[in-house]
């Protein structure tokens, strides 16, 4: 029987039949979802090393200009916007959005420009110029259905370097008992994550770099009731789970300094390429 090859698959309908399957993709494309969990997502964001480890990676000069797709509160942006000429924020979610300028007014900066649209929607030639941003970054921002012509905007946007963070695996633990596959209804695979990206790029001809890294992911809480608060909401646990989800974290969550603590490692995947490679 003959082989099948990386180009014997259509992995862009592949990752459209997977966000379709996800409930995860159905919610995360929705910018109503991320405007009920502004707080949230913030704290998350500060409670974890998600931002360092990604300034950590990316390269830039002080001249550049960058794009930031999925900005959120700033996660990026902010640092970004401190060390080089300007930044660009895509941002869809209205909460998000006004996080983000609340952000930029606090650390008095006032070279970020925004975008209040999906990053579907933005138009090359009329937001922004081909070519206009020497970098391009989206942290797991990337949830559109039609991901090769997302890609291809990407690449048509961007000067010298992108730099895409997703997801790397599954969430569950080995032992099959993590909180993630305690409530995950999905079935295995569902979620596409970065080696969806990394051969559709390269049956787009860009020829892309992996690196996977391995971020902390630790969460601090006051008190049960505020973690149970916390993921019930995150994971859309239904009333009849929340017992069941209180118990986990009653089990798991760590007492130290006067407060309650989860912790976990999060595998993300670092696709990068230079534009001189296409």
């Amino acid at each position: 029987m003959e082989m099948k090859t990386i180009e014997d698959f259509d992995w862009t309908e592949m990752w459209s039949n997977a966000i379709d399957g996800s409930r995860w993709g159905q919610r995360a494309r929705m910018p109503e979802f991320w405007d009920k969990r502004v707080d949230w997502f913030e704290e998350l964001v500060q409670q974890s090393d998600r931002a360092g480890m990604i300034m950590s990676r990316i390269e830039v000069e002080p001249d550049y200009k960058v794009l930031d797709i999925g900005a959120g509160p700033g996660t990026t942006a902010i640092p970004l916007a401190k060390i080089v000429k300007c930044v660009t924020a895509v941002e869809p979610s209205d909460g998000m959005l006004a996080r983000l300028k609340e952000n930029v007014s606090k650390e008095n900066l006032s070279n970020i420009a925004y975008i209040p649209k999906k990053w579907e929607d933005v138009e090359i030639g009329k937001d922004i110029e081909a070519g206009e941003h020497d970098v391009v970054i989206a942290s797991h921002s990337l949830v559109m259905k039609d991901i090769k012509t997302a890609l291809e905007k990407i690449n048509e946007a961007v000067k010298r370097s992108v730099f895409i963070f997703i997801v790397a695996g599954r969430r569950n633990g080995k032992d099959g008992s993590s909180l993630w596959s305690l409530f995950n209804r999905e079935k295995p695979g569902n979620r596409p994550d970065y080696i969806y990206l990394y051969n559709i790029l390269y049956q787009l001809g860009i020829y892309a770099n992996v690196e996977i890294l391995d971020a902390n992911h630790n969460m601090r809480f006051p008190d049960l009731d505020a973690a149970v608060l916390h993921y019930r909401t995150w994971m859309n646990v239904t009333e009849d789970d929340e017992e069941r989800l209180r118990l986990y974290l009653a089990e798991n969550l760590v007492k130290e300094n006067d407060a309650f603590w989860l912790r976990h490692t999060l595998r993300t995947a670092m696709i990068s390429w230079g534009k001189e490679q296409k």
